[in-house]
């Protein structure tokens, strides 16, 4: 039998729960107009001695550690505590029987980095970015190379600890099985474009897959397609399609966020939500302000939606409130710590608070496109990735220039 000791500790715990829950979003509510800028872009040059173009793709390590992925296809890890940074070998590209669709864009560098759910290794683009390459973590040595896909990977989501999809621009994903890190297993692991069963790539759509997500509280796997759809898959059967979900807002698809109850997808210029657990999906398309700038990068956080823009902007908005959240105190507030009513007087326009933060200067190249077509102009940093740590107190933003050609990067902490 329990002691009254025990049953008093869990009637405490009960009680104190749904404090905290309200004392959680009570913050989220308010710490976008807490954080500040701690750029590191200028670390870049010192450090890895070379030009670094455009960071896709970010992901925490662990507490002290990031992980970022760059158009140059170079895999970069940050020191948060020491400030080291550091560029991370990838191993060489196997041979393959298959061909690589051949791009007049060049190659496309890294666009997915993700931690496995025990955080022991981590998969990324390969040295050939229609690979993907997985590596041992905190060491970095190789484990396996995927090879299959015969156009860029986009996508990678771990759906256990050893079992990995990859989504492509073959309009392929793959469930692939990984072997233990040290186990002396195969360098690389192949898929025949074309095959049925596990041994083979499975074509699910007429469009390129741009991202995949997977979400372990309702072991629902993702896939964003450009032709206008996301398909959910079911890992445990051979990634068997278990729904379609078409999309009313379809131009320039390019990044996908889920949890067990919301999926986020951005588009040029909304954040489109969607209830998988619905008949009817779609929830509410939230207009972007930077409307026409492209959604390039969102993240879920409790009840707090945000999302990064092609110029250089991360706005913060409450689904609850349907409302976005200030980025900086409001010289005319007329109850700054109560409760904001619908009824109660607005400031002037002038006097509003500012709601996005504005991504700072980075560096771009001043090479012969930059003095031939962008010279005295006001280049903005697109907002490709973000990504919060644990504790939900620090914000990783990475991006670049979203011109074509045009070289830079911009890498920050806002804490």
């Amino acid at each position: 039998m329990l002691t009254s000791a025990v049953l008093a500790a869990q009637v405490e715990r009960s009680h104190r729960r749904p404090l905290l829950s309200a004392a959680s979003q009570h913050f989220l509510a308010r710490q976008p107009a807490l954080l500040e800028e701690q750029e590191i872009t200028g670390r870049l040059a010192c450090s890895l001695g070379g030009t670094v173009d455009k960071a896709f793709a970010a992901a925490w390590q662990d507490d002290q550690h990031l992980l970022v992925g760059t158009k140059c296809n170079k895999l970069l890890q940050w020191d948060t505590a020491t400030g080291a940074l550091r560029s991370v070998p990838l191993p060489p590209a196997p041979p393959r029987s298959h061909p690589v669709v051949d791009s007049v864009w060049g190659s496309c560098g890294i666009h997915s980095v993700a931690v496995n759910p025990v955080g022991d290794m981590v998969a990324t683009g390969g040295a050939e970015p229609a690979d993907a390459a997985v590596l041992s973590l905190p060491d970095f040595k190789p484990v396996q190379t995927l090879v299959g896909h015969q156009d860029w990977v986009f996508g990678v989501a771990w759906v256990s600890d050893r079992h990995l999809v990859t989504g492509s621009r073959d309009q392929a994903v793959a469930l692939w099985s990984i072997p233990e890190p040290g186990s002396g297993g195969p360098v690389a692991q192949y898929k025949t474009p074309g095959a049925a069963g596990p041994a083979g790539l499975q074509r699910k759509f007429e469009g390129k897959v741009r991202d995949v997500k997977y979400d372990a509280a309702s072991c629902r796997l993702a896939a964003l397609s450009t032709e206008g759809c996301i398909k959910f898959l079911d890992a445990a059967r051979d990634l068997r399609t278990v729904r379609t979900v078409k999309l009313d807002k379809v131009k320039e698809l390019v990044c996908m966020e889920q949890r067990s109850d919301v999926l986020a997808v951005g588009s040029i210029g909304h954040v489109t939500l969607l209830d998988p657990r619905r008949r009817t999906a779609e929830l509410q398309a939230v207009a972007s302000p930077d409307e026409n700038q492209g959604v390039r990068s969102v993240q879920l956080t409790d009840q707090l939606l945000s999302f990064g823009t092609g110029k250089g902007k991360l706005f913060f908005y409450d689904m609850r409130a349907e409302a976005f959240l200030p980025t900086e105190r409001s010289a005319y507030d007329y109850a700054a710590d109560s409760l904001h009513c619908k009824l109660s007087p607005q400031p002037p326009a002038v006097l509003q608070p500012r709601r996005h933060l504005q991504l700072g200067e980075g560096y771009v190249v001043q090479n012969d496109l930059y003095y031939d077509h962008f010279a005295g102009m006001d280049i903005r940093h697109a907002c490709y990735a973000h990504c919060w740590d644990r504790s939900r107190t620090r914000l990783f933003v990475c991006g670049g220039p979203l011109a074509f050609g045009l070289q830079g990067c911009y890498m920050a902490v806002w804490h």
